[in-house]
C-alpha cells in the first residue's frame, strides 16, 4: 500500500557471531609473540581486528577491543623481550578503527574492504615511521634525507603489515559474510540510507 512509512532495518543489540569472530581476532593477535623466524616482522591481526570490530561492533566496541589487544601485546613483548610500548603505536592503529567505522559498516564489498586494509596499513607505515624518525630512534638525522631512508630501512617491515591486514581482514569480513547468509541472518548487513540524526546516534 501507498502511504505506509517505510521501516529501517534495525540491527540486533547482541551479535554472537560476530562477538566470536572479534574474539578470534583477539586471539590472533598473540601471534606477535611467535618467535621471529616463524613469522614475518610486523604480520599482526590487531589492524583488521580494527577494522573488523569497527565496521560490524561500532566505533567504541571497536576502540575497546582495538585497545585491549594492544595492551596484552605490548605487556607480552615487554615481558618476553624487554622492549618498550611505542606509544605512537596506539595512535596508528586508530587510524584501522575509524576507516572501518566510516567507510565498511554498511557495505561487503570487497573493493572497499581492501582498500580501507590497504588505505590503512598506508597510513600505519607513514606515521608510525614518521614517528620513529622524530624520536630519533635510530640516528637518521633530522633532514629529508633522514626521513627519507627512515622509510626506506622500513619497507622491509611494511611487507609483514600489508600482509597481516590484507590477509586477517579478508579472513574475518568473509568468514562473516558465510555465516550470516548461512547460519545468523539477524547479523547480515544490509545497505541502507541513512539521514544524519542516525549516522550520529552509531557512536
Amino acid at each position: 500500500m501507498t502511504g505506509e512509512p517505510t521501516q529501517t532495518p534495525t540491527e540486533p543489540r547482541f551479535k554472537p557471531m560476530t562477538v566470536a569472530l572479534v574474539g578470534v581476532a583477539l586471539l590472533a593477535a598473540w601471534m606477535t609473540l611467535l618467535p621471529l623466524h616463524l613469522r614475518p616482522w610486523n604480520l599482526s591481526a590487531i589492524g583488521a581486528l580494527g577494522l573488523f570490530a569497527a565496521a560490524r561492533l561500532g566505533f567504541w566496541p571497536a576502540i575497546s577491543c582495538t585497545a585491549l589487544a594492544l595492551g596484552m601485546k605490548d605487556i607480552a613483548i615487554y615481558l618476553q623481550y624487554g622492549w618498550s610500548p611505542e606509544p605512537s603505536s596506539w595512535l596508528c592503529f586508530g587510524a584501522y578503527v575509524v576507516l572501518g567505522w566510516a567507510f565498511l559498516r554498511r557495505t561487503e564489498s570487497p573493493v572497499k574492504i581492501g582498500g580501507a586494509a590497504l588505505s590503512a596499513s598506508l597510513i600505519f607505515f607513514l606515521l608510525s615511521n614518521f614517528a620513529s624518525w622524530l624520536e630519533q630512534s635510530l640516528p637518521y638525522g633530522y633532514s629529508l634525507a633522514g626521513l627519507a631512508d627512515c622509510y626506506a630501512a622500513a619497507i622491509p617491515f611494511y611487507r609483514g603489515t600489508l600482509t597481516g591486514d590484507l590477509v586477517f581482514t579478508a579472513g574475518l569480513f568473509a568468514a562473516h559474510a558465510v555465516l550470516s547468509r548461512a547460519c545468523f541472518p539477524a547479523e547480515r548487513v544490509v545497505a541502507v540510507t541513512i539521514s544524519e540524526p542516525e549516522k550520529e546516534r552509531d557512536w
